[in-house]
Parts: structure tokens; sequence; C-alpha cells
């Protein structure tokens, strides 16, 4: 017992053993149906049966891994400097620059050229990509266009300030963690994390949705961490919540899930885990908080985009699952009435399915549905398809499992059949501005290398990493602090992010939907593995001052 104790190795309580259970039953089922070729090939009994072996197998390993690592309690805090933001931010934005001046203006991409259609007038107004972002990236084109005179001046102004946002973004979490006193060699590695790899440089200069996005949720995590309302007595706290909340909700279309979900989990938790004081037991602020930023997302939501005569995005696009789920059930022959058969034909054209259907990529259906389909069928009956969906489910829940498996298992599961998609082509696409590449470091000839260096450290990137592997590390991290005991607050939005896209991801491997997740590794592992003080600890109170100064 001495030995281990020197080692920084203690033995575990009761309900230790107890609460790494659920995460092990995570691991085995994970690697059961990520392989669902070989799983295919044994009965339900069979499999159940395998994941209990291998959870008992992912069990034993949490149980060394939390043994093993030791308990930091010597949280000892650096003071706060002005200047070494400004540093962090200026290495950052530096290292991304190159970047910027090799694709000048912007990398475009088909998203952004319909945003910047709807801007300039030329098509109608969509929120089939959040319209909010659109408005913020009219301002700066417009700023852009009216100092420069051209199309390529005002993406590259936007571009610019999106990729000072994202060097902003980064530099915040390196602060966040240089004030809480971790460690040099730790400090030095999320240093190059965010410099090193050329993910954040290019997608930093993508023109689109993510960086904002991905911005907003690393400050809304940190937020939710760092702050509670129910202490704070200063109204500083209450504005940055309502305002990253609501920028969560409205630059992503599953921001509103992502937001809600983590809301409901912290009124739960500090109505059930936290105790009382001043004989409040319901937390009143952030109640209020969290249903003014609901209430301003559905005014924006409704009469503001109507107002603003803003087209609302097609009743298919937020069907991914129930469509895949009913496609999959009739593609590999289950058991389906002829009646529902009809009902689906109504909506999509079965007879072309051979061709078109994709059990990875909804987008092929998607946009076959809009082109050939009756999507508006089920927009006036959706309760009749809703129960349709339900019937089919279950007769068929095997076949529901597997059209869920093959349309999300890129980003929970360790291995999949394609590697996930980081860039895309590495030039500019075609458009109906006249923009076209202006390199500023490199010429063409060179830019053509750099491309095959981004090339192939996608392919390096798929090798090593992947976004399933994503997932495993954060259920390793909030299995630590399980064990620990300690707040894991700061998890909640990526988790619900998880969610969101079992729920509704077009594609089974895409990079930039669980982005954020990769981006706040830094941070999420200084609040896990750094040091803490015991008021971090589940049944302690979040930081008062020293939290405000963060």
């Amino acid at each position: 017992m001495e030995i281990l104790k020197k080692k920084g190795i203690t033995l575990p309580a009761g309900w230790q053993f107890l609460v790494l259970v659920p995460f092990s039953l995570c691991y085995g089922a994970f690697i059961v149906l990520g392989n669902w070729q070989k799983s295919a090939e044994y009965s339900n009994l069979q499999n159940i049966g395998r994941i209990i072996l291998w959870a008992a197998a992912a069990y034993a390993v949490l149980l060394i891994f939390c043994m093993v690592v030791p308990r930091k309690d010597d949280l000892k805090r650096r003071p706060g400097r002005w200047y070494v933001f400004l540093v962090f931010f200026a290495i950052c934005l530096l290292s991304y620059l190159p970047y910027y001046l090799m694709y000048y203006p912007t990398w475009f991409n088909n998203d952004a050229i319909w945003q910047l259609e709807q801007i300039l007038g030329w098509k109608a107004r969509s929120n089939h990509h959040p319209y909010f972002h659109t408005m913020i990236m009219q301002v700066f084109v417009t700023i852009g266009y009216k100092v420069s005179g051209t199309y390529t001046g005002a993406v590259a102004f936007y571009t610019f300030w999106q990729m000072a946002l994202v060097a902003f973004t980064f530099a915040f979490c390196l602060y966040v963690l240089y004030k809480r006193g971790t460690r040099l060699l730790w400090l030095i590695l999320a240093v190059g994390f965010y410099i090193a790899l050329p993910v954040h440089g290019m997608l930093s200069i993508c023109m689109g949705k993510d960086a904002f996005f991905v911005s907003a949720l690393v400050f809304f995590a940190w937020m939710s961490h760092t702050f509670d309302l129910e202490k704070e007595k200063g109204g500083r706290q209450w504005i940055l919540y309502f305002v990253t909340g609501l920028s969560v909700c409205l630059l992503r279309s599953n921001g509103i899930l992502i937001f809600a979900g983590t809301a409901f989990v912290e009124i739960v938790y500090k109505w059930c885990c936290k105790r009382k004081e001043s004989g409040r037991v319901v937390p009143v602020r952030t109640l209020a908080c969290a249903a003014a930023v609901l209430a301003c997302y559905l005014l924006y939501q409704g009469p503001i985009l109507k107002g603003m005569q803003v087209e609302k995005a097609d009743t298919i696009e937020g069907l991914t699952m129930p469509t895949q789920h009913l496609l999959c059930a009739y593609m590999r022959g289950g058991s389906l009435t002829e009646e529902e058969i009809a009902m689906m034909e109504r909506v999509v054209p079965l007879e072309q399915m051979e061709e078109y259907y994709n059990p990875y990529l909804f987008d092929v259906t998607k946009n076959l549905i809009r082109e050939e389909g009756n999507q508006q069928a089920i927009a006036e009956n959706k309760w009749e398809y809703f129960k349709l969906w339900l019937r089919v489910g279950l007769r068929n829940p095997m076949l529901y499992l597997e059209g869920e498996v093959r349309q999300t298992a890129g980003y929970w599961a360790y291995r999949v059949p394609h590697g996930q998609y980081l860039y895309g082509e590495y030039f500019m696409v075609d458009n109906p501005f006249g923009i076209t590449a202006e390199r500023k470091l490199f010429t063409y000839d060179q830019s053509l290398a750099m491309g095959r260096y981004l090339q192939g450290f996608q392919d390096l990137y798929n090798k090593v990493w992947s976004l399933g592997l994503n997932t495993w590390v954060m259920l390793l991290s909030l299995a630590y602090l399980a064990w620990q005991r300690k707040r894991a607050l700061c998890y909640v939005p990526y988790i619900m992010l998880l969610v969101s896209l079992l729920l509704a991801s077009p594609v089974y491997n895409e990079f930039r939907y669980a982005y954020g997740l990769f981006a706040a590794f830094p941070l999420l592992f200084g609040y896990t593995f750094g040091p803490f003080e015991k008021r971090e600890e589940g049944d302690s109170h979040t930081e008062k001052g020293a939290a405000v100064s963060e």
C-alpha cells in the first residue's frame, strides 16, 4: 500500500468501480457496431456477448488509466498579463497568414458562393446555410468592396477577419491554459497543436460558417465550465453567456440542439447536485438566461426571418436519419406493407434507389428528392409520416440500427471504410463573380506543390487519426473526470454536438462537422488532466474572482 502511494497510485473506492461501467459499455458497442460487416455474421445474442467482452477489456484499460494518471491538486495560477495574450494571438495569426497569402483572396467553396449571391441580391435569401452568418459575411464583404472596389478585395477583407477570429479564439484557449498554471511543456505542445497542423490554417481561410461556429462553441463551453450564474453578481457574465449561447444557436442548424441540451444538463446539475445556499434550490438565473436565449432564437427564426423574406430550409434537409432508416429497411428487404411503400413513393422515386441510394451519404438521395421527389407530402402530413417511420421501425429494428450505423459511424467508430474529408480541392472553384486566385506568397507552380503537401498531410492524418478517435478520447477524458469527481460541464456542448450528428448528419464522416471538438482539445485537456483546485470538483462550487479574471 505504501509503495503504491509513493508512486502516486491510489486504490479506488467502491463507487469508482461502478462509474467506469457506462463508459466501458460505450467502447464495447462502438467496437462491435463500428465493424458492421463482421457483426452481421453473428446473431444478436452473440453480438451482445461480444459487446460485453469488449466492454470488459475497455473497463480494464480505463481502470488502469485512472489509477495510474495522478490527480494534481497544485493549481498555481499565473497573473494575467495582456501582452501574453497578444503574443499568443500574434503567433497564431502569423502561422495562418501564409495560407491566406497562398490562397488569396480566400478558399472559396460552393456554399460561400451561394451566400455571396444572396448578399448581392442575385439569389433569394435562404436559411439553408444560417442566414445569421450570411449577414455577418455581408457586413465585411460590403466594407471590403467599398474599400477595394472589387469582389476580390471584398472576400479577401472578410477572410482576413475570419482568420483573425480563429487566431483570437485559439489564443484565448492558450491564455486560459497559461493563467491556470499549465506546465510549460504542455503549453508548448498546445501552441504547436494550433500552429503546426495545416487543418487549422486551411479552415481559418475557408469562406464559410464553420470558423465562426467553432469559435462560438469554444467560448460557450468555456462559459459553461467557468461561470456559475447563480453566484455571479455582475451582469457581464450573464451577457457573455447569452451572447455565446445565442451565437451557437444561430451559426449552425444543429446549434439549437447543442445549446438546449447543454442548458438542460446544466440546470439539472445545479438543481440536483449543487449544495443548497441561501435557501435557493432552483437555478433561477440560469433558467432565465437559457429562456432568454431560446426566446430570441424563436423570435429570430420566426418573425424576424419572415420579415426579412428569408426562405426556410426545405423539409428534407432535417430528415436525414428517418429517411435513411426507411430506405435501409426498403433496400435491405425489410418488412414493409404495400401501403407503406406507396407512402414512401410519394416522396422518393424508389425505382431509382438502386442507382442513388448511398448508406453513407444522404446528400445524393436528398438532391434526388428535391429534383424529382415530393418532399411537400411530408410537410403536409407530418404526423402520418412519423407514424410510418415508427411502424416500420418496430418491425425492422436491426435494419434501422444498420441505417443509423452506416450514416454516422465516422463520428464514433475507430475504423471506417473511407478517409475523412478534410479540405477538399486545393484551388479556387468556378464562380460567377470573376474572382480568381491571386497568390501573394508563391508562384502558381509552387502553390501546386503546396496542394500536394496538404494532400500528403491529409493522407497521413487519416492514417493516424479519425473523427471516431475524437469521440474515444472524449470518453476517456469524461471517465477520468467521473473517477476524480470533477466537473465535466466543459464537455457537455461537445457531447451534444455528437448527439446532434447522430440525429441529423447528412455525411457519415465529415471533418468540419466535428471540428469544434478537435479544436478544443487543448483547453479540454487542461481542465481534465491539468492542475485544479478543490472548488473545481463535482461537489464544490465554481470559481469566483479567479474565474472572472479568466
